[in-house]
């Protein structure tokens, strides 16, 4: 028979082994619901995460997250933007391609900054999860990698999830932390757009009525590379014909949100598509958000409006 030594350490072992199996098939379950970072995860899709037969939540209310069967902490996670864009406690980035995860208070011996930080210490990988609507997250993978008790920060290197659930390390460079950080905040500032104005409108092509969500997209009025910012009132419901018709300037919306096709596509002789989904809505009026805070911003349609008579 094993002595109580023999067993105490076989626990340790087994605890350890648990506790690494648990994080490596969380990881591979968020990577695959995911389709690798690529698509938001929900709340409900988070708490879903199973492990031999055994429920885990990846989330909870608190920022910093470790469930009872793990020794530190699975997530952490920041909220969603307001309708205007703006995050209540927006998360800073270092020089050095590093996120500046905000402790739990100001206590830095408080328990939560406590696991993290040994976390830190035993190269434990993480899950981020930034809200880009009310229980809807973007989620990458999360190395602590820096301390700052005086500033109250951790310093965070985001990994792609398809890095992490393939077993790669923390070698990314200076330009390879930065790139991947940039392209995490582009990504959930892109999903927060799309959550949002989809709701506005009512999951439906402001446009043609089309309800299937997965052939929706949030099309910018004014683009952001013309300086249009992804909020709300910089946006349209469109489903995926009508938003690419809407960017060639194929489709304009006047003002007062009555759809107009470019007079040379009117004139056009084509297949049924160009005449029932394109050419029919010349003259029809477009649905717009029953809150009035989130219908499209005067000047913003007045300024596309305008690039559309131009370009026909």
């Amino acid at each position: 028979m094993l002595g109580g030594l023999a067993c105490a350490r076989i626990g340790i072992v087994s605890q350890v082994t648990d506790d690494s199996a648990i994080r490596r098939a969380a990881f591979e379950y968020v990577n695959v619901v995911t389709g690798g970072g690529e698509r938001p995860i929900t709340w409900r899709e988070l708490q879903r995460f199973e492990f031999r037969g055994r429920q885990i939540h990846l989330v909870s209310q608190q920022g910093i997250f470790k469930p009872a069967v793990l020794e530190l902490p699975i997530s952490i996670r920041t909220t969603a933007p307001a309708p205007d864009g703006s995050r209540p406690y927006e998360d800073e980035v270092s020089d050095d391609g590093m996120l500046l995860y905000k402790y739990r208070g100001t206590d830095p011996t408080h328990r939560e900054n406590v696991l993290l930080r040994r976390a830190m210490e035993s190269g434990t990988t993480l899950l981020y999860l930034q809200g880009v609507a009310k229980g809807v997250y973007d989620a990458s993978g999360a190395a602590i990698i820096d301390d700052d008790p005086g500033g109250l920060v951790f310093g965070v290197a985001l990994l792609p999830l398809q890095g992490v659930t393939a077993g790669l390390g923390l070698d990314l460079d200076l330009a390879q932390r930065r790139y991947y950080l940039t392209e995490v905040k582009k990504r959930a500032n892109q999903q927060s757009f799309r959550y949002s104005v989809l709701r506005a409108y009512r999951t439906q092509c402001s446009i043609c009525r089309l309800r299937h969500e997965e052939l929706l997209d949030a099309a910018h009025i004014v683009a952001d590379a013309r300086g249009g910012l992804p909020v709300v009132t910089n946006g349209l419901s469109m489903c995926k014909i009508h938003h690419a018709a809407f960017d060639h300037n194929i489709v304009g919306v006047r003002p007062d949100m009555v759809a107009e096709v470019r007079t040379d596509v009117l004139e056009e002789v084509d297949g049924p598509m160009l005449e029932h989904g394109i050419q029919a809505v010349h003259g029809r009026k477009l649905i717009i958000p029953r809150n009035t805070s989130s219908r499209p911003d005067a000047e913003n349609l007045e300024r596309r409006y305008s690039e559309f008579r131009q370009a026909g």
